[in-house]
């Protein structure tokens, strides 16, 4: 009798789902960081190419390149989640997939997971770089550093090469992120909308 009760017990808790418990992965100044270059950079691609929205453009521009400057000093005075130091560890990983390509593990969903992620980390570094140099060189045309002659239509001519590289790099970045949310679920995304990540209760 004593063993039935004992036994109807344990099923019991082996029944009881694993509680979820949160924890912090996504510091505030890095989430808003992400979503200000975000929408500075949205605002100055659509009106790169209007005269009549010229200042808006402008401003934005000088908006992101401020987020730029807040971005690379919080990278070396922010918390653990917002150093350098992490994402260029992740960019470092590159080996480890290479060595799983060679490996014939190409195939392999976690393969497929790890390079978007590795891929997505190495879209947003490049996305500070050639933001950095569209904001400099738009600064630079628009007050007209190099004059007024073929000098600043090159410049123009690169600032807007930029930009649109910029843009593919920012369409990948969020094509990734798509595909990880599918593969990985609402966890992909959690941790930059809301800073939280669920993790399991036991240990």
């Amino acid at each position: 009798m004593s063993d039935r009760i004992f036994n109807t017990a344990e099923m019991k808790v082996a029944e009881r789902p694993t509680p979820q418990m949160t924890k912090p992965v996504v510091d505030l100044g890095t989430r808003a960081a992400h979503a200000s270059m975000a929408l500075t950079f949205l605002v100055s691609y659509l009106t790169a190419e209007s005269e009549y929205w010229r200042l808006l453009h402008v401003y934005s521009g000088y908006s992101l390149a401020a987020v730029l400057v807040f971005r690379l000093a919080w990278g070396w005075i922010g918390p653990a989640s917002a150093r350098w130091s992490l994402l260029l560890r992740r960019w470092g990983l590159r080996h480890v997939w290479l060595k799983k390509f060679n490996d014939g593990e190409a195939f392999t969903r976690n393969f497929a997971v790890g390079v978007s992620s590795w891929l997505s980390v190495a879209a947003a570094l490049l996305i500070y770089v050639f933001c950095a140099l569209a904001t400099a060189s738009g600064w630079a045309t628009y007050n007209e550093l190099l004059g007024d002659g073929w000098l600043n239509d090159a410049l123009q001519e690169l600032h807007e090469v930029l930009g649109n590289a910029a843009m593919a790099l920012v369409c990948m970045h969020v094509g990734l992120v798509v595909i990880l949310r599918v593969w990985r679920g609402p966890q992909a995304l959690r941790p930059m909308w809301r800073a939280y990540a669920n993790t399991s209760g036991r240990r």
